[in-house]
């Protein structure tokens, strides 16, 4: 009971990452036209798939890197550290964004988006800088700031920016919009930046920068890569069949995000805790590990139910102008979900206990069968098609991520199921 008690109480801060979302989207949606609506939506995706790169993997890597400092309390090398990502996001990550941005601008056909792209130069560094210092605040055991400023603090802030600029003004450009993005972005990323400081305020900094570089690199090769397939489905669905098919599939996408309301708050739990296994075999981490995953399976399952027999009135809301086609792909997405809990705890065992490469290996095999069956049937099926590509690739990558674990890293099957310790051997 203790165990669920600590993942229900991060709950509402991961409810309101994802509800401020689908607040924010429903209102945008209601505000704007398709078209713009649907560009709006690309280029939010786009920057979310830059975020990773943009920091160089710190945002994935700052656990490992920073947990033990913390714990024997070297606050010279935490202020190293903080130094390293902030003029790595600074350079490197702008100049990679930059680069990007350009090939993207040459690659599209869609006019509306690429008139706005270079806001995402401001956006993405912003997004990774604010990303980066919410894994920090995990490290310093702030849990509910850094959920609620990775993602809700942000929306809340344009949500009521977009308000405001619409009440005056009666309109609510795309341009508008991005700026108020810049503005709210920032906004958050100066207060968790005052925040870490507070704890770690130290006169001399010490840095291990290759190190640091080197994790942080190979995380950035597997994350990076998941991050481009999680938004994969919306770009292509942009680039093939355009923004207005954007409009009717980005809601089906942003309403499958409400399970990770739970996943994040599992995650958060499970993250210390795997790292703990590596040294310590102990029944008391062991047991907590087993009570997380019970609920994630549990709980998960229950949330798709939910959301099934909530979906049709959900899409409404987004003034849905083709209701059977938007509600046919969000069962597809939601059928394909079911094993999340699965693909979270095999993906994260990779990650902390094992080589994080593997993850990036399977990424590249499951993403270019998906890539290919999504050419192929958007052909006939169009929109679900592309969604039927997409829950196969997601399956498959879990499938292929559990086989690794439970063949290269020994673990035993019952262990990703909540039903074995997770050192226990085969």
């Amino acid at each position: 009971m203790d165990i669920a008690r600590q993942i229900f109480s991060l709950t509402p801060f991961t409810f309101l990452n994802h509800f401020s979302r689908i607040v924010l989207t429903i209102v945008l949606a209601r505000l704007m036209s398709p078209e713009h609506y649907g560009s709006f939506a690309a280029l939010l995706v786009l920057s979310e798939v830059l975020l990773l790169p943009a920091n160089l993997g710190f945002s994935s890597s700052l656990m490992r890197l920073a947990m033990p400092l913390y714990k024997e309390q070297k606050t010279d090398l935490l202020c190293g550290l903080q130094q390293v990502y902030l003029i790595s996001i600074g350079s490197i990550g702008v100049f990679f964004v930059a680069c990007v941005l350009l090939g993207f601008s040459i690659f599209s056909p869609h006019q509306l988006a690429n008139e706005h792209l270079y806001y995402l130069l401001l956006i993405v560094p912003l997004g990774a800088l604010m990303l980066t210092q919410s894994a920090f605040l995990l490290v310093l055991n702030k849990k509910t700031i850094s959920i609620i400023s990775r993602q809700s603090l942000f929306q809340i802030l344009t949500l009521v920016f977009c308000l405001v600029i619409y009440f005056y003004d009666n309109s609510l450009p795309l341009a508008v919009i991005c700026q108020v993005l810049i503005l709210s972005i920032a906004l958050v990323a100066i207060y968790q930046y005052v925040l870490i400081n507070s704890v770690i305020r130290t006169k001399t900094k010490r840095f291990n920068t290759k190190l640091w570089y080197q994790q942080s690199l190979v995380l950035l090769a597997s994350g990076a890569g998941t991050i481009l397939v999680a938004k994969l489905d919306v770009l292509l669905v942009h680039h093939l069949l355009g923004a207005h098919a954007v409009s009717i599939f980005f809601p089906a996408v942003v309403i499958t995000g409400l399970l990770m309301i739970l996943s994040d708050a599992v995650s958060t739990q499970l993250k210390p805790l795997l790292l703990d296994t590596v040294s310590n075999t102990g029944a008391d981490t062991q047991d907590k590990v087993i009570g997380s995953l019970r609920i994630f399976w549990y709980t998960n399952s229950l949330l798709i139910l939910v959301l099934l027999l909530s979906a049709k009135p959900l899409l409404r809301l987004y003034g849905e102008t083709q209701l059977n086609l938007g509600y046919e792909v969000l069962l597809v997405m939601l059928a394909a979900q079911l094993l999340l809990p699965l693909r979270v705890i095999s993906s994260s065992l990779i990650k902390f206990t094992g080589n994080p490469l593997h993850n990036l290996y399977v990424l590249i095999f499951a993403t270019t069968l998906t890539v290919l069956l999504a050419l192929y049937l958007q052909k006939d099926y169009q929109l679900l098609g592309i969604a039927i590509a997409f829950s196969f690739g997601f399956i498959l990558g879990t499938v292929l991520r559990a086989a690794i674990v439970v063949i290269h890293l020994k673990k035993p099957m019952g262990s990703l199921f909540g039903i074995q310790p997770i050192n226990n051997k085969i």
